[in-house]
């Protein structure tokens, strides 16, 4: 499969197990283990779209920063499976380096259509940003940014 519409693709999945995540730690705690499952699986699914975009864009920089933003994500996983709570800001500091990275997407993505990849990015920052906010109950405010990102993705898909 092309590396771009790959790592659209795997984009999708991860938006959608997001969707789930958010509400779950909302009502129940970054302890509960549905939710701790679906972060351990958007780990894995962040390596696979990591490493299908790194093939399709070329970008330096891309190639460089996504290691250690997604082990930061990776380690604030286990931090949480192990009963630290100090993961789950680990985790949202991470999220942080998600727009840096969209960046370059963003960028391939300009020729295919302008207007769905500036929502793409700009969902992505917006869902970043405002991810820490889950942490004290405010889940809707990144649930809404990631659903926007999911339209942007499915679209761009469509045109890839």
């Amino acid at each position: 499969m092309h590396g771009l519409k790959a790592g659209l693709l795997g984009s999708i999945a991860a938006a959608v197990i997001i969707l789930a995540i958010l509400p779950a730690v909302a009502n129940y705690g970054v302890f509960y283990p549905p939710a701790l499952v679906l972060m351990t699986i958007l780990v894995a699914i962040a390596l696979y779209v990591y490493f299908s975009f790194k093939r399709a864009l070329g970008e330096r920089w891309f190639s460089r920063l996504g290691p250690p933003v997604i082990a930061a994500s990776a380690a604030g996983v286990l931090m949480l499976w192990l009963g630290e709570s100090l993961g789950a800001v680990v985790i949202a500091i991470a999220y942080f380096g998600e727009p840096v990275l969209g960046y370059f997407v963003y960028r391939k993505l300009l020729s295919t259509d302008k207007t769905w990849a500036a929502i793409f990015l700009a969902s992505a920052a917006a869902y970043a940003y405002t991810l820490p906010a889950v942490l004290i109950g405010l889940w809707h405010l990144p649930f809404v940014a990631d659903f926007a990102k999911l339209i942007a993705l499915i679209k761009l898909a469509q045109k890839v």
